[in-house]
């Protein structure tokens, strides 16, 4: 398993949200952002995920004119990562982080990744200890679950 504390974002078009203004955005207050429609995304493969709330909530939702959202919060989450050991001492690990819908199926909620949207810390702070990291990648797939 693995803990990462992430900035995860996620944007979407909502037309009943547009607005005509002088304003191209809105920033709203964190007491607003149960009054809007928000992607039910969980972590398919975490055992643990928080929310950061000190001092405030570290969440934002910002609405433009066209009803573009975006809707960004921190969290900290711990992971399954399920090593492959056949090959000691040399092996190599991939330790995924999987999100989806919680309830919508695909024809009504799709993720698409935005280019170049993932960037990591110095790696300097890491606490990996025997392992090494090689690189990232990110990759979709459509998942197929008991509820469709």
């Amino acid at each position: 398993e693995y803990t990462i504390d992430i900035f995860f974002a996620q944007t979407w078009y909502d037309r009943r949200l547009r607005f005509n203004s002088t304003l191209k955005a809105l920033t709203l207050n964190t007491n607003m952002v149960s009054r809007i429609w928000i992607p039910d995304t969980f972590f398919r493969n975490s055992k643990r995920a928080d929310s950061h709330w000190i001092t405030t909530p570290n969440q934002l939702l910002r609405i433009w004119n066209d009803g573009k959202v975006l809707y960004t919060l921190r969290l900290t989450i711990e992971a399954e990562c399920l090593l492959q050991l056949q090959n000691f001492p040399m092996d190599t690990h991939s330790c995924p982080l999987v999100f989806s819908s919680y309830g919508y199926p695909r024809e009504e909620i799709v993720y698409r990744w935005r280019r170049y949207s993932i960037e990591v810390s110095d790696q300097r702070t890491w606490r990996l200890y025997q392992f090494d990291f090689t690189g990232l990648r990110n990759t979709s797939e459509v998942l197929r679950t008991g509820a469709g």
